[in-house]
């Protein structure tokens, strides 16, 4: 790979409209309503900060390929709107590190997100969250004494030494539509996570887990609309995509669900492939 591409990752391209809801500090996670809060807000300034970068010329991707074996318990957001935190800092992050053999993970979803939201619940963007992860790193849980749902409090100055153990090398947006498969499997491939925006309906929050396994969930006419969410691809087979989620184990097939190749051309507004952690 070369020097500037090694410092990036390949990655699915997402761009979505968001739901912003506003829900009050925590510091524990609260048992879920039906409706949860997402906070997904598609990014800004991607083509500014990417449009030197090309996806490498690769052999064919593998039919099948899986970075499970890598990843930690599915991490729940409770009633904040800091999904793309969690899928990029917590669920993307920790395969990475377990790959490149990282210890100190998870991280700690809130150093990003605190600094994005200050006190004011709206969501984030997957660029805005990428910019603080290749400059200053993040915290990892253990360390990070604010916990998962404190949005108010901003990182103290040892947190923010110590967030710069932990620093991405970059991301790689890449096109949605009929072009995600060939995206998805180029980076899963190569064993980076891929993290995409999706528009979320009432029947995603209320899916069974046959429908969660099977690859057959898609919304229906009708279906409310309740904002955009940010989730992790962790793999690929001939019939769709493994996602990780951030809405505990207890939702879809232990907090995991199987997404169909035409669900994803159709479905997601913007991913990214989340590149190696700088060693």
């Amino acid at each position: 790979m070369s020097n500037t591409l090694s410092r990036v990752a390949i990655a699915l391209a997402v761009a979505g409209t968001v739901g912003a809801m506003v829900a009050p500090m925590a510091t524990a996670a609260p048992a879920h309503p039906l409706h949860r809060v997402y906070g997904a807000l598609p990014s800004q300034h991607r083509a500014a900060h990417h449009d030197a970068l090309a996806v490498r010329a690769t052999p064919l991707a593998p039919t099948s390929a899986s970075l499970a074996q890598y990843t930690v318990t599915p991490g729940d957001q409770g009633q904040v709107g800091s999904c793309v935190s969690w899928a990029i800092d917590y669920t993307a992050m920790s395969i990475l590190e377990n790959e490149q053999g990282i210890s100190g993970h998870p991280q700690a979803p809130m150093y990003t997100y605190a600094q994005l939201a200050r006190g004011n619940d709206q969501g984030s963007t997957p660029s805005d969250t990428f910019d603080i992860l290749t400059s200053q790193g993040v915290d990892t849980m253990d360390h990070y004494w604010q916990g998962n749902y404190d949005y108010t409090t901003q990182p103290d100055s040892s947190e923010r030494a110590n967030a710069a153990n932990w620093k991405l090398s970059g991301y790689t947006p890449i096109s949605t539509g009929s072009g995600i498969k060939a995206g998805v499997q180029q980076a899963i491939s190569q064993g980076l996570p891929v993290a995409i925006s999706i528009p979320v309906y009432e029947s995603f929050e209320r899916i069974s887990r046959q429908q969660a396994t099977d690859y057959s969930y898609y919304p229906v006419q009708g279906d409310q609309y309740l904002g955009g969410h940010e989730i992790t691809i962790i793999g690929y087979d001939s019939n769709g995509v493994r996602v990780q989620n951030s809405w505990g184990t207890n939702w879809g097939d232990g907090g995991f669900i199987n997404l169909s190749w035409n669900y994803l051309s159709r479905q997601v507004e913007e991913a990214n492939a989340v590149g190696k952690l700088v060693q």
